[in-house]
């Protein structure tokens, strides 16, 4: 059973994305003396920062039931697979909207070898500060290649983190990396170097996604409980530490500079606060509306960026820039307006669909390739063969035995722990049929595996013609938060 929506958290992801929006505002020509000293155009290391701590959370509470007991290559390639899928085609559509800007661009050339990297989204697993190629094309898809690492990590991550004894084992390698990393940058590099290796190497980055699957661990455990004044506690504990870390952050050593660690604190507090819905705040995020904005965050934060560039050559090319602070707000406003307007509709008529569209692509193929005998895998082969010894020397063959559409329509689905579809009626089918009374009229088709595979195939595609069957989440976003 798919787990209850939270939707302020949905909602939080919105002003999350606006928060980088307004950090880069400062590339308008003139903007900068305008943004430079006040604390809201200054909030990008938290935006990025609340996105990984809530991704960690959000993915560990939906795949939890999923990675509890173990990682398959099943669930490993689907899971993998939906988060690809939930990421790439907004990627790929915003670069080839920048490449155009980046070609004409007389400041700032393009390095032509970012383009591989950036397609692949490996801009972060870059082991150095040069080329940066971070620091090109769309620059805030750099947090993307992060989330794309923490991605291929995090079936093994909430599998160990769930457990009681093996929970410890990924702490102990981060402080391992941690004191590596120390002893590397402490030996002479340059303020570039380690700047590009605390905020922006994703293997550093990758301690923030793991808090946020701690985080998810313990609201797991705290579920059926009635926190309600203790919610409202954390919320207001973690916006003063949100706060308190901002403040800092402007003096803030190396190793705090430029990375998320100071909001780390607050960001627990907020989203385990949130997470319970009571308060104030949880009830505004949870409106529909900001729960849309939410819902967009993603298409809004990889756009944001190519339009902010835009305006700026546009001005550059009328050797203008913004000379007051008038100019300076109906600019920003202005620009904001395009941006929340392309995202929404990049989310729903083009994200939304292409998530869906794609993940439907490998269900297909995996029912294709489960019905098709001669390409079903070892296991499939052996579990027929442990099936064919019955009581009086028949040889029966259950039909969730058979490994394909069958099994994968009584098995969870890879978003959110979801069932595919009810298997009650392959369950009461097997029932009645193989383990109930034979007779002649039933008994070729009871032990004919051909027989049973074919009739169940019918009652499944029966069972989705009627709009049952498929991917119940298909078409919809849970709340993944992905920056």
């Amino acid at each position: 059973m798919r787990r209850v929506e939270l939707s302020s958290l949905t909602g939080i992801r919105f002003y999350a994305a606006l928060f980088v929006y307004l950090y880069h505002v400062h590339v308008i020509p003139g903007a900068e003396r305008f943004t430079s000293q006040r604390l809201l155009f200054n909030l990008g290391d938290l935006g990025v920062s609340l996105f990984f701590v809530l991704s960690g959370f959000i993915l560990t509470y939906n795949y939890a039931e999923t990675f509890l007991n173990g990682v398959s290559a099943g669930s490993y390639k689907g899971f993998v697979w939906d988060r690809l899928t939930k990421i790439y085609p907004v990627h790929v559509l915003t670069l080839l909207l920048v490449l155009p800007v980046a070609i004409l661009s007389p400041r700032m050339p393009l390095d032509w070898r970012a383009v591989p990297i950036h397609l692949l989204l490996l801009q972060c697993f870059w082991p150095s500060s040069t080329p940066a190629f971070s620091d090109s094309l769309n620059v805030p898809s750099w947090s993307i290649s992060c989330e794309w690492f923490f991605y291929l990590l995090a079936p093994v991550t909430m599998f160990l983190v769930l457990g009681n004894r093996r929970r410890w084992i990924p702490v102990i390698a981060i402080l391992g990396y941690a004191c590596g990393l120390v002893l590397f940058l402490s030996q002479g590099q340059p303020d570039s170097t380690r700047l590009y290796f605390v905020s922006r190497f994703a293997p550093s980055r990758f301690v923030e996604f793991l808090v946020g699957v701690f985080t998810a661990r313990v609201f797991l455990n705290s579920l059926g409980q009635k926190p309600a004044a203790a919610s409202g506690r954390a919320q207001a504990a973690g916006v003063v530490l949100i706060i308190a870390g901002a403040v800092y952050a402007p003096y803030a050593a190396w190793p705090l500079l430029g990375g998320g660690l100071l909001y780390v604190p607050g960001s627990v507090l907020l989203i385990l606060g949130l997470a319970h819905g009571h308060g104030v705040v949880a009830a505004h995020l949870s409106q529909p509306w900001i729960k849309r904005l939410g819902l967009a965050s993603f298409s809004f934060y990889l756009i944001h960026m190519p339009v902010l560039r835009m305006v700026k050559g546009f001005y550059l090319r009328l050797g203008s820039s913004v000379h007051s602070q008038p100019a300076f707000w109906a600019v920003l406003i202005g620009t904001f307006m395009v941006v929340q307007t392309a995202a929404l509709l990049v989310w729903s008529g083009y994200e939304v669909p292409s998530q869906t569209r794609l993940r439907g692509w490998l269900a297909q193929r995996r029912d294709v390739r489960g019905s098709d005998p001669l390409r079903r895998s070892g296991s499939a082969q052996r579990a027929d063969k442990s099936a064919r010894a019955a009581p009086g020397g028949h040889r029966v063959t259950h039909p969730l035995a058979l490994r394909g559409p069958v099994q994968a329509h009584g098995q969870r689905d890879r978003v959110g722990g979801s069932r595919r579809g009810p298997p009650s009626r392959l369950v009461r089918l097997a029932g009645t049929e193989a383990y109930g009374t034979e007779t002649p009229q039933t008994r070729e088709r009871v032990h004919d595996p051909q027989s049973l595979l074919q009739r169940d195939l019918v009652s499944i595609k029966d069972h989705e013609r009627r709009g049952q069957g498929g991917d119940e989440h298909a078409g919809q976003d849970c709340p993944e938060n992905e920056p």
